[in-house]
């Protein structure tokens, strides 16, 4: 594990090759003290151009998320925010808002299903879980059900035309869906009606940031912001799926690679060791400033070995 100082020698280099443009460390969740504690460095600034904020985050909450980006977007006529390894949950949020979203080749963003900290008779602690999960079920139960329905009314239609089933198509209908329902009760049962309210809720929360951050900062248009949501709510599989640049440029016209301009060829090599050293580093240790700042109080500064490969956030 390389030493903090290192990790800031590495981002003073970055700085240096931007020619004046300042950096702003957010290496940490999105939460209240992280919340207060750019707002007071924000508020020590005067108005400026451009910045660059360099970004490693799990997640966190949704509202400090767009929060935090109104305030970088209201303070900064440029914000630039680079991703060197990950950018998840409301970091995804945060990053939306960028006049350039910046992401070295192992730079990822991630799907915006909220996580959830559940009562688990077995699991003291709580358990993790999807704010998807619920209505995933829904949508398998009924898709499930509709393919069943539909195979078993073309089979018996087919039975009838050869004369080995006479029965006219209402009375087959109603003896399908009697069927189908009975069929699927015991599975709807295990889902609980305020449990999926809260879950659709909060899922709700983060499709709502995602559309309102991208129509107010970016110039995407209104289809494609609608397909990107959908994409990544209902289409990723996982919480951690790998939301990249093949995937976003797709969608997004202001996202770039390291080695663009206006950064380049040595930017993206230098942010190369950089987006490494950050997959060997834990998130439970948080680096928030102005980069000319941390480097004045380095030494209370710490991370933490990494001891898994996904936030819970």
């Amino acid at each position: 594990m390389e030493s903090i100082q290192t990790i800031l020698e590495q981002l003073e280099d970055l700085e240096k090759l931007r020619g004046g443009v300042p950096t702003y460390v957010y290496f940490g969740g999105f939460g209240g003290r992280n919340l207060v504690t750019t707002r007071k460095n924000l508020m020590k600034e005067s108005e400026g151009l451009e910045i660059d904020i360099l970004l490693n985050s799990g997640g966190g909450s949704a509202d400090d998320a767009y929060r935090l980006i109104r305030a970088f977007r209201n303070k900064y006529k440029i914000v630039n925010i680079i991703v060197p390894f990950w950018a998840k949950s409301a970091a995804t949020l945060f990053a939306f808002g960028a006049n350039r979203l910046v992401l070295h080749e192992f730079g990822e963003l991630g799907p915006i299903d909220a996580q959830i900290k559940k009562d688990d008779e077995t699991e003291p602690e709580g358990e993790w879980t999807s704010a998807i999960n619920v209505q995933s079920s829904l949508l398998q139960i009924e898709a499930r059900s509709r393919e069943g329905m539909l195979e078993m009314f073309t089979r018996l239609r087919a039975e009838d035309n050869e004369e080995i089933l006479k029965i006219g198509r209402r009375q087959l209908m109603e003896m399908l869906l009697d069927y189908s329902a009975k069929f699927y009760e015991p599975l709807l049962q295990k889902i609980e009606t305020i449990e999926l309210g809260t879950m659709s809720r909060i899922l709700n929360t983060g499709r709502m940031y995602a559309r309102r951050i991208l129509k107010q900062y970016t110039d995407t248009e209104s289809e494609k912001i609608d397909k990107l949501i959908d994409f990544l709510t209902f289409d990723c599989p996982d919480h951690g799926y790998v939301v990249d640049y093949n995937v976003l440029k797709s969608y997004l016209v202001n996202v770039i690679k390291t080695d663009d301009k206006p950064f380049g060829t040595e930017y993206n090599k230098k942010i190369e060791k950089l987006s490494i050293d950050l997959m060997l580093q834990s998130d439970e240790g948080d680096m928030i400033g102005f980069l000319k700042d941390l480097n004045k109080k380095s030494e209370d500064i710490k991370i933490k070995p990494k001891e898994n490969e996904e936030s819970k956030q």
